[in-house]
């Protein structure tokens, strides 16, 4: 909440109550963690639609593994991209706007059915 980057994405992505929003998705993920509760209904592999995963390779936020994590990740989806920016901070849809914005454009357009 003090970094103003993030303070502004959050903003952006939930509105001006953004504070509590967090405070209270924070407060259910430490609850979740407590009762051991997984924070999925339902496996990756049980997901049928594209994914794309992204990531900054500099990101102090996520784990130092992240690479080899989405790695782990897109063998149980089958249907996953993955993206790792080199450079960048959290949220790397923040630090890398406008390359981001042309990586999910690309792959929303490779991957839209066409009924």
């Amino acid at each position: 909440m003090k970094d103003e980057d993030a303070r502004g994405f959050h903003e952006w992505c939930l509105g001006p109550d953004w504070q509590d929003i967090v405070q209270k998705d924070t407060k259910a993920l430490i609850e979740c963690a407590d009762r051991g509760d997984s924070l999925f209904v339902s496996p990756p592999s049980a997901l049928d639609c594209p994914v794309l995963l992204t990531g900054s390779v500099e990101d102090l936020m996520c784990r130092s593994d992240m690479k080899e994590e989405y790695g782990e990740m897109k063998k149980m989806m089958g249907k996953a991209s993955i993206h790792m920016f080199p450079h960048g901070g959290h949220p790397s849809i923040l630090s890398n706007a406008e390359e981001f914005a042309v990586i999910a454009r690309d792959f929303i357009m490779e991957n839209v059915r066409l009924n």
